[in-house]
């Protein structure tokens, strides 16, 4: 009887509960802060509801791609933060949206959608042209004691305890002076009230690789300067194609000191091939003077460096001496080889053709030498003798598997000045100087004209053929002409254009 009186009470009191539920608003719970530690789990925390008929908190996220309100989960009251794990969340690649709605034992709740926090999510940019990390977050705005919020900066170096790397009213922060590899980690810390509290938030943490550096150049090898006329000097240089670079600015020098002056640019190379050519036009003059070449590179910020190796031309002058028959060279040497120079082979050209071999090859130099061509059993042509130098490398390993490199200098040409030499006397009939014939060389064979006159001024013989002499007959095909002097004209130009001109007497004797 008394279980049966018990259990009408209880009924009776659980009637009067649920006849006592009304419609009721929920007070909205308060939200201190939302934070994402070290770890990137998120922790939310509010204050808890003065509600006697609260019964649980529900948790809402704002559905990144709906915009929708999601409730995630519920925690019992007396729980007065909440924590999504990192492997649940998204806070390193966005700002998180969560609220807390507080239900009462009727089912009744508070306001979805009011009083929600954002995590504070920061990203970063990499200025490789300055080794500085741009960091910025979304604002922490969600304060109740308002928008006037401190941000501090935080950094771990090299995996180090972190410490404060500076303060910012802003949403943004430039940390400087990143040198290549030492990591760098960063967070966040936004505190209220301009820094003075209690709350605050912390973003994600993020790592500023230093991967991302600028790629200075392996090598920029300056691999020939060579003359290919007076006006005109070809560079050949390789380069790190995987460099930031952005150009190459060419320098020029007429002695090695400097001043070396910016004379050309080309633009960076993309290929696989590194060997790079620029060719140098701008107001010089290789038969005068030698050129030293260098190449230094712009990066992708503008900022020129990394210089190559020196390049110097080489060059040759020449002149001669006309009484010993002899060309004395003036000849400077390349510079600016990883190798060294190995030789120096000394080309000439006669009457304007080339030899096909060099006529001497020199031993290494390091300062100016001289070397003396004796022409005298080159006694042909016009006159007109031209030199060149080509230098070659030492062998050495290039990047390509390059050959030896080569430099090939200025040609320097002179002339010798016309020699002739006529013979006073000759017999027609004897086996012994059957012929009168000048010996003419280094002259123009065009302008050549030979004639002979007897002693009545009259022209028995003429040709324009230096090959041909005067038999003693008339016109070299009539009457033997008969013992006497006669008068001969020897005309013709030097190779320079020059007038010369001989007019002598010659005896024709049995």
């Amino acid at each position: 009887m008394k279980k049966l009186g018990l259990i009408i009470l209880l009924f009776i009191g659980l009637t009067k509960v649920h006849a006592n539920c009304t419609t009721n608003i929920v007070p909205v719970p308060v939200v201190d802060s939302i934070s994402v530690d070290l770890a990137g789990n998120i922790t939310i925390c509010w204050q808890p509801v003065a509600d006697p008929d609260l019964e649980f908190y529900t948790i809402f996220m704002v559905n990144p791609g709906t915009g929708a309100n999601d409730s995630i989960d519920s925690v019992a009251i007396g729980v007065n933060c909440y924590t999504i794990p990192f492997g649940s969340n998204n806070s390193d690649f966005e700002s998180i949206q969560l609220g807390v709605v507080g239900v009462d034992i009727c089912n009744n709740q508070s306001a979805v959608g009011t009083n929600y926090h954002n995590t504070m999510w920061l990203d970063y940019t990499f200025d490789v042209c300055n080794a500085s990390a741009f960091l910025e977050w979304n604002a922490y705005d969600d304060f109740t004691s308002g928008p006037t919020v401190l941000y501090s900066i935080y950094v771990s170096i090299n995996s180090g305890a972190y410490i404060l790397a500076g303060t910012s009213f802003t949403t943004n922060f430039t940390y400087t002076g990143i040198t290549q590899g030492t990591t760098y980690d960063f967070y966040v810390m936004a505190v209220e009230n301009s820094g003075a509290g209690p709350f605050s938030s912390s973003s994600n943490d993020i790592n500023v690789p230093t991967a991302t550096f600028l790629k200075i150049p392996a090598f920029n090898y300056m691999y020939a300067a060579t003359v290919v006329d007076s006006t005109t000097i070809n560079l050949q240089f390789y380069v790190d194609t995987a460099a930031d670079i952005s150009s190459y600015s060419i320098k020029r020098a007429t002695s090695l000191a400097g001043p070396y002056n910016i004379v050309g640019s080309v633009g960076a190379f993309t290929g696989m091939n590194p060997l790079i050519q620029f060719t140098d036009d701008n107001d010089l003059n290789a038969n005068t003077t030698y050129y030293f070449y260098q190449v230094e590179t712009v990066n992708i910020c503008g900022v020129s460096g990394y210089p190559s190796n020196i390049g110097r031309t080489v060059w040759v002058s020449v002149e001669a001496n006309n009484i010993e028959a002899t060309n004395t060279l003036t000849i400077t040497p390349y510079e600016g080889w990883l190798g060294g120079v190995q030789k120096y082979d000394v080309y000439r050209a006669v009457a304007g053709v080339w030899e096909s071999s060099p006529i001497t090859t020199l031993a290494v130099f390091t300062d100016t030498v001289i070397y003396v061509d004796d022409i005298t059993d080159v006694f042909k042509g016009d006159g007109e003798f031209c030199y060149k130098i080509i230098a070659t490398e030492n062998i050495v390993a290039h990047v390509g598997g390059l050959p030896e490199a080569s430099s090939i200098s200025n040609e320097s040409c002179v002339f010798q000045e016309p020699y002739l030499y006529v013979p006073n006397a000759f017999a027609p009939e004897s086996i012994y100087n059957p012929e009168f014939k000048p010996i003419l060389t280094f002259a123009d064979p065009e302008s050549y004209v030979f004639q002979i006159y007897n002693k009545w001024g009259q022209k028995i013989f003429e040709t324009g053929n230096v090959m041909e002499a005067w038999n003693g007959r008339v016109n070299n095909s009539g009457k033997m002409c008969q013992v006497d002097s006669y008068v001969y004209v020897i005309k013709f130009l030097s190779a320079k254009g020059e007038e010369f001109s001989k007019r002598g007497v010659v005896t024709l004797i049995n």
